[in-house]
């Protein structure tokens, strides 16, 4: 299969930042406002379904799993979880396979965009992405009036800082739940405060104000390196974020009953012809569900998977893809327990073609028949069957004929000879044509001629 390096986004994943900012799309120039707006995943930037085809003046059909797109004498498809696509029949490899979030459907944006005939770009400095389109460019909705200019000289405004945190920036600490405070140097709006601790939210779980917040952990913070990060708005309404490190002294004992996998379908290295097969494991010990995550051939299948404290179960939607498959599983054990990390590897092979054969019942080998017989046998359902029969060895001349076996493969054909003085046995050649494959394949069967 040729495959075709379609960049999402145009540029390698190096080129964002580890927290990827919102990116802007425009059509010709003007904004393309999509709701939910677009995701980055992997470095490649996706983006709602119809939002995209619609605006480029294809019309789109999404069913069990299969997206496809026209647009004049263009089609496009793709397969939901499948990095394999077609761009007009021709088969393509795209570098992210769609996904859906909740009710909505993503797809990579620069490969629908250049299927399509548009051309892209992006502009690393200002995070937008352009698409060019020749000709009649289908309506992109209501462009949003230009802001008001700003009043002149605008006074300055004050800048929200953290001051009095706990733990001090860069304090190494033994006490694995030491609280996690830190105050506003102006008054801030509590409700739009957010704070994160390694990039996990826990605004739910902190006690915020318009003076500072804190937070006491639920669980035993992990040894090693922590990130504390505080954003939102002062009253005033100007944004700020801020963020500090410390670290939690000591080392990790190694766990003395890890989490492993049990009872993993299919098995390690199976090599299997079911393309639907479900994929499942057990845990060898109880882990906690909500931090489990399962991922095929490096795509996020969780919101697709049963998963609960003792295992896990994955149905495909779509038939899997001929070759090798890897399966990985990742969590905690409860109450924020030792992480694992899993993974197994099985295969999924063409089934080979059923050998093809033809079985004469009647008559026997080397039974007495007179210059009119029948033959009847079976053989691949539907199969044409022709019958030559004639005197040895040529078997020809006498009877050429013709049939076709019922859905279960059984045959019947009368035979009919021409008088030949002094002829004493008869040769009599089937042959079997396959009508799905056209494989052919045939069988003799000598008779003795009873005058």
């Amino acid at each position: 299969m040729k495959r075709i390096g379609f960049l999402i986004v145009g540029l390698a994943i190096a080129s964002f930042p580890a927290a990827a900012p919102a990116q802007t799309v425009t059509v010709n120039g003007q904004p393309l406002y999509l709701s939910p707006g677009p995701i980055v995943r992997a470095g490649r930037v996706l983006v709602p379904l119809r939002g995209i085809f619609e605006r480029l003046g294809a019309s789109v059909v999404y069913s069990a799993g299969t997206i496809n797109a026209t647009k004049g004498g263009t089609t496009v498809s793709l397969r939901i979880g499948s990095t394999q696509a077609e761009v007009s029949g021709e088969p393509t490899v795209i570098d992210v396979a769609p996904f859906i979030v909740g009710a909505t459907t993503y797809v990579p944006l620069r490969f629908i965009a250049q299927s399509l005939g548009a051309g892209v770009a992006y502009d690393a400095s200002t995070h937008v992405v352009s698409i060019t389109i020749s000709g009649e460019v289908v309506p992109i909705g209501p462009v949003r009036p230009p802001r008001p200019p700003r009043p002149p000289n605008p006074g300055p405004m004050p800048v929200v800082n953290l001051y009095a945190q706990q733990p001090a920036p860069g304090e190494r600490v033994a006490n694995r739940f030491v609280t996690i405070a830190a105050q506003f140097t102006h008054r801030a709006d509590p409700g739009s405060v957010r704070v994160w601790l390694d990039d996990n939210n826990v605004s739910s779980r902190s006690a915020i104000s318009a003076n500072g917040f804190s937070y006491k952990p639920p669980a035993p913070l992990d040894f090693g390196s922590h990130r504390v990060r505080a954003a939102g708005r002062g009253s005033d309404g100007a944004t700020f974020d801020r963020s500090w490190s410390f670290s939690v002294a000591g080392s990790a004992p190694p766990p003395t009953n890890p989490i492993d996998l049990r009872a993993k379908q299919p098995t390690p290295g199976a090599s299997m012809g079911n393309r639907f097969v479900v994929i499942s494991a057990e845990f060898t010990r109880a882990v906690d569900p909500d931090s489990v995550r399962v991922l095929l051939d490096g795509n996020n299948i969780t919101s697709r998977s049963g998963v609960s404290a003792t295992g896990f179960s994955y149905k495909p939607p779509a038939p899997l893809d001929f070759g090798s498959h890897t399966v990985r599983v990742t969590g905690r054990g409860p109450a924020g327990g030792s992480p694992f990390d899993r993974s197994w590897s099985f295969s999924v092979k063409r089934s080979a073609e059923p050998p093809l054969s033809v079985t004469i019942n009647q008559p026997a080998p080397n039974a007495p028949v007179g210059r009119t017989f029948t033959i009847q046998g079976s053989t691949v359902a539907n199969g044409h069957v022709k019958v030559t029969a004639g005197a040895t060895p040529s078997f020809t001349g006498q009877f050429n004929g013709s049939t076709d076996a019922g859905p279960r493969g059984n045959f019947r054909i009368n035979v009919k000879l021409s008088t030949m003085p002094g002829q004493q046995a008869v040769s009599v050649r089937v042959t079997v044509t396959d009508p799905a494959t056209s494989r052919s394949t045939e069988t003799t069967l000598q008779l003795r001629l009873n005058q």
